[in-house]
């Protein structure tokens, strides 16, 4: 294993900057709504190295009055801190996902991240026994890729071993029958962890969002804790689609947020009920797309990766993404311009919104990989 502590490059980050500040198969297929045996799956512990920031010894950066635990912390407290974490044996024949290697990448990401020795102890740190949790996934219709169920259930795997019991765990998105599609298991009131569409179960009670009447999922309104798993994409509005963009699918028709400079993604994830309640972003870049469509299927995966991310940061976990996004796409002979210059006025919003952070000077990001 090699890990890699360093600031985001100013030299890549100016080089976006300059450009406009802008096949599924197999087990990708598998149930992630109902819990496997606890896993004995463990790595050794990694120590924080570099300009790492000891979690522990810093105050929490959420609003006076959260509920959100003092262990996590970023900017303006401390440097947002955004992991990104390799592995060259997470696919298997390039095809399906290894449980093993996932639960390796999530164990390396979360101790990184918290300064935690014990990845089950970073969990518990993070969510306790009595709070229901929510897990945010993407599973859009108009589209062939969505977030990896294998990710998911490890993810569920994970809280179950750190005494969160599974019926407090719910996986959500927009409708139920996208969830299907997408290879996930609905379960809406059995045992085990439960996952559910949205469908018609918004508040009855209207959010604004500039000046934009929105309703919120009750699923995300009766949380007390959040996860966001987004997977990467490109957006035809919004330039990206990653841990932001992934809320439009956490309210009643989204498409009235839709508009030329997409600045209600950052409204929309400054509401209290996402902002003060989520807890972690699993980014998944196992694999994305770079290119959209102009027809359906608007979305599908043209390039398969190995890693994850994981911040508390949004902005900043988002603005390494469209990173990694431009970076790929310029490989291939793209050019990313439209898509950094797209997502401008969201990133820079969120900033404003005290969101996070888009400034390399104001992140840690910390690259890993696993053999």
């Amino acid at each position: 294993m090699t890990t890699k502590p360093s600031p985001l490059s100013r030299r890549d980050f100016l080089r976006l900057s300059a450009i406009g500040l802008g096949t599924l198969a197999g087990s990708r297929l598998l149930s992630a709504c109902s819990p496997l045996p606890a896993s004995a799956t463990a790595i050794p512990s990694l120590a924080a190295a570099g300009t790492a920031t000891a979690t522990t010894q810093a105050a929490s950066a959420v609003v006076a009055g959260s509920s959100l635990p003092e262990i996590m912390k970023f900017f303006p407290a401390v440097p947002s801190r955004v992991l990104q974490t390799h592995h060259s044996g997470v696919w298997s024949s390039g095809k399906s996902l290894v449980p093993g290697a996932l639960r390796q990448m999530l164990d390396a990401s979360i101790t990184r991240l918290t300064g935690l020795n014990d990845a089950r102890q970073a969990w518990a740190a993070l969510f306790k026994p009595g709070e229901r949790i929510a897990i945010k996934v993407n599973t859009f219709s108009n589209s062939l890729i969505w977030t990896h169920v294998p990710l998911v259930q490890e993810v569920t795997n994970s809280l179950q071993e750190a005494g969160i019991p599974a019926e407090q765990i719910t996986i959500f998105d927009y409708r139920t029958n996208e969830l299907s599609t997408a290879g996930f298991a609905v379960n809406v009131d059995n045992p085990g962890v439960r996952c559910t569409g949205m469908d018609s179960n918004y508040s009855a009670e209207p959010t604004t969002v500039l000046n934009k009447q929105i309703r919120l999922a009750n699923t995300l309104k009766d949380c007390d804790a959040l996860i966001n798993i987004p997977i990467l994409k490109s957006h035809m509005l919004a330039g990206v689609t990653f841990a932001m963009k992934n809320h439009y699918g956490s309210i009643w028709y989204p498409d009235i947020l839709h508009g030329d400079s997409m600045r209600a993604i950052a409204g929309l994830n400054a509401l209290p009920e996402i902002k003060d309640r989520t807890r972690l972003i699993i980014g998944d870049a196992l694999s994305a797309n770079l290119r959209y469509a102009n027809s359906y299927p608007y979305w599908s995966e043209d390039w398969v990766g190995d890693s994850i991310f994981m911040s508390f940061d949004p902005v900043a976990h988002d603005t390494l993404g469209l990173q990694l996004l431009s970076r790929e796409l310029e490989k291939i002979g793209g050019n990313p311009a439209s898509l950094v210059g797209m997502a401008t006025p969201a990133m820079q919003y969120a900033v404003e919104l005290g969101l996070g952070t888009n400034d390399p000077a104001n992140m840690e990001f910390i690259e890993q990989t696993l053999a």
